[in-house]
């Protein structure tokens, strides 16, 4: 079961590391507003597939900190984003794996309320980041208000779909990160061991 863990682990970071290294970096070079709102709906969506394998407290917070860590190898240094991944992570636990509200729209909802203005305290008070430091009150009431609500009604969707998807699928395949297995696991070891080589070449050149 270990290896079931830190396999099933680090695949579910590498994606969501992926998304937030290529996708995130294409969203915010182009400047697209509300930039954040669909890689957070990305990140809830995969943390709610891990949670349907791995349902154990901490298990979300500790694929959050392996796809900061993805990001980092990947993409060029910002304090902010890599805070905002470990948030995520964290308010996910919370919701799901600790306090375990039966409705799961109304858990990611609030989970996403409680992550952005987390976030926005601390990188304006504790980390004080330049650039929400000079927006002060109005720029976070305005993340919370505008893009937290657009990722809480976006999560609210999505979460739920994604645990549903990802029982399908555990229906069809109990243990898809036992490498005892030919097939599923097959394609996920191969898929992850991809993405983390890859990383670490990119890192290295």
């Amino acid at each position: 079961m270990k290896k079931e863990y830190i396999f099933g682990i680090l695949f579910f970071s590498a994606i969501w590391g992926t998304s937030e290294a290529f996708l995130g970096g294409a969203l915010y070079n182009s400047g697209i507003p509300y930039s954040s709102v669909l890689l957070t709906i990305i990140g809830f969506s995969v943390l709610a597939f891990a949670g349907v394998s791995f349902p154990q407290r901490g298990t979300a917070t500790l694929i959050a900190a392996l796809a900061m860590l993805y990001k980092f190898l990947n993409s060029p240094f910002f304090a902010c984003h890599l805070l905002g991944i470990l948030m995520v992570g964290i308010c996910f636990d919370l919701f799901f794996n600790v306090f375990k509200v039966r409705n799961r729209s109304i858990s990611a909802a609030a989970a996403i309320y409680l992550n952005y203005t987390l976030f926005a305290v601390m990188i304006t008070y504790v980390f004080r980041y330049k650039h929400w430091v000079e927006g002060g009150i109005p720029k976070i009431l305005s993340h919370i208000g505008i893009s937290g609500t657009m990722a809480a009604l976006g999560c609210a969707i999505f979460v739920p779909v994604s645990f549903y998807l990802a029982e399908r699928m555990k229906s069809y395949s109990e243990r898809p990160f036992n490498l005892q297995y030919k097939l599923a696991p097959g394609g996920i070891l191969i898929t992850t061991l991809g993405l983390w080589i890859y990383s670490l070449v990119v890192f290295g050149l």
